[in-house]
């Protein structure tokens, strides 16, 4: 699956709710739910709360928090392509995804860097 870099610096084209999306396989979206309502310790979930375009797509975007993500809403209203090409790169809401994601942090930094910033 090619390369697609949320906002926030995930691959959705490694995420499996996307991967499923893409397939358009109801039966793994069903099962992504089932194990990320397990996972992170939600309450049970459908398929249709994976179903997922990627974030910065401007598609469907129904995964279980896509909606309601700051940095998601974010990114989105300033128009940028990640959060390493925004002007307050390392904002307050950044800074507490990478304390959760410090993997995520790593990835912006090299678009930084492939930007010259």
């Amino acid at each position: 699956m090619a390369k697609i870099l949320a906002y926030c610096g995930l691959d959705c084209g490694e995420c499996e709710a996307y991967i499923a999306t893409q397939k358009n396989d109801r039966a793994e979206l069903e099962a992504v739910a089932k194990k990320w309502a397990a996972q992170f310790g939600g309450k049970e979930m459908g398929g249709d709360a994976c179903v997922c375009d990627g974030c910065s797509t401007g598609k469907r975007t129904a995964t279980a928090h896509a909606m309601t993500c700051g940095i998601r809403v974010c990114a989105s209203a300033r128009g940028v392509v990640t959060c390493a090409h925004c002007a307050d790169y390392g904002c307050a809401t950044l800074q507490q995804f990478f304390a959760y994601a410090p993997v995520l942090k790593e990835k912006l930094e090299a678009v930084r860097k492939d930007l010259g910033k």
